[in-house]
């Protein structure tokens, strides 16, 4: 329902003119001005700002936030990841702005929380905060209908990981379709294999493919940490190779429509697909990176190494968020081991993540192993 506005004036007041504004019958003075014509100017504009903002939809709001965001050179995937975030919020997006009210953000965000976990919902949330804390900066709203909602529910750190004869079921079958020429499992073996992510994966151009396939240039990352390069696997040379052949620098290793960027949840797809291909847990392309922490630390190496090949701004997100639980206790266990009883193992190597991988032990080591591993 519109208010009614209406404007008073102008009064003379200590020499100089003011008018008075009134909205549902509530005055209130405006400020004064030297002469009665700028007086009423002053209240004219005034009354204007009032009714756009009356008349500003969410969607219109949304598309002003878009302009901002690009302004401050924000990357289009950062972007588009919020605008998902927020569409699922604001699910109206033809209400009008002013329409904002504490009670309705609670219900948008109790909706979310039925059908979303707690590490999704969360974000959502702090994405919608971010925008009402804008609109209010912008003077569309008073006061952000969101800092009464609360956020609900607690954040899981990391994400379930295969076990290791699991991998390399999965592992097997990704080889199988990549032999085939099928990229989609190519992309996936980046993700375990090199631990990048989904956005990273399908960013990479023909030239980012260096030193004859032996190392792969990642030079934009979501943080500054995760500008690095990083060694290629031999069993993935020869596939991306391939996929590099006969195309421009420019390129895109994994090309969408048209030669065009792909979508990020490309490479998420072919993750869970292969995993019902292999007939093991269902996991996320997120958990691969974690999965191939996990494997790097129990291999031996450093949390500080294996955080610089993630990306990661410290060792501490790596082992709190990726590796799992107890991960960095094997490795220590398997050097003690090693030193005390040089036969068991090499403290002086250790092998890398596809190594792991790819080599299980034999049923002697096994049985030599009071890990397990």
């Amino acid at each position: 329902m519109a208010s009614e506005i209406k404007i008073y004036g102008p009064y003379p007041h200590h020499g100089a003119y003011r008018c008075q504004l009134a909205v549902d019958g509530r005055r209130s003075w405006l400020p004064a001005a030297d002469t009665a014509e700028r007086a009423e100017r002053i209240a004219h504009n005034l009354v204007q700002k009032m009714t756009e903002q009356h008349q500003l939809t969410i969607e219109g709001a949304l598309d002003r936030y878009r302009e901002h965001l690009t302004a401050k050179e924000n990357k289009p995937q950062s972007i588009a990841t919020t605008f998902y975030r927020l569409r699922r919020f604001f699910t109206d997006a033809g209400l009008a702005v002013a329409a904002l009210t504490s009670r309705r953000c609670a219900g948008y965000y109790a909706a979310l929380t039925a059908k979303q976990r707690a590490d999704t919902h969360r974000n959502t949330l702090a994405e919608a905060r971010t925008f009402c804390r804008w609109l209010v900066k912008q003077r569309l709203l008073r006061a952000s209908p969101l800092d009464e909602v609360e956020a609900v529910g607690r954040r899981r750190h990391g994400k379930p990981q295969l076990r290791l004869d699991e991998a390399r079921c999965w592992l097997r079958k990704a080889e199988e379709l990549a032999e085939q020429g099928n990229a989609g499992a190519v992309a996936a073996m980046v993700a375990l294999l090199m631990g990048l992510r989904s956005g990273e994966i399908i960013a990479r151009t023909v030239r980012d493919l260096d030193d004859g396939g032996h190392r792969l240039w990642i030079p934009t990352s979501k943080t500054e940490a995760g500008k690095r390069t990083v060694k290629v696997p031999d069993c993935l040379q020869p596939h991306l190779l391939r996929l590099a052949r006969d195309k421009l620098p420019a390129a895109y290793l994994f090309p969408g429509k048209g030669g065009g960027l792909k979508d990020r949840a490309w490479p998420r797809k072919w993750v869970k697909r292969l995993c019902q291909l292999a007939n093991v847990p269902e996991v996320c392309a997120h958990s691969m990176r974690g999965l191939h922490a996990t494997l790097a630390i129990e291999a031996g190496a450093s949390p500080d190494m294996v955080a610089a090949s993630l990306g990661h701004e410290s060792a501490s997100v790596t082992l709190s968020s990726y590796a799992s639980p107890g991960s960095a206790g094997v490795a220590t266990a398997q050097r003690v081991i090693s030193a005390l009883r040089p036969s068991l193992g090499n403290s002086e190597s250790s092998p890398t993540v596809p190594q792991a991988i790819l080599e299980p032990r034999n049923e002697k080591s096994r049985q030599l192993s009071p890990t397990g591993f």
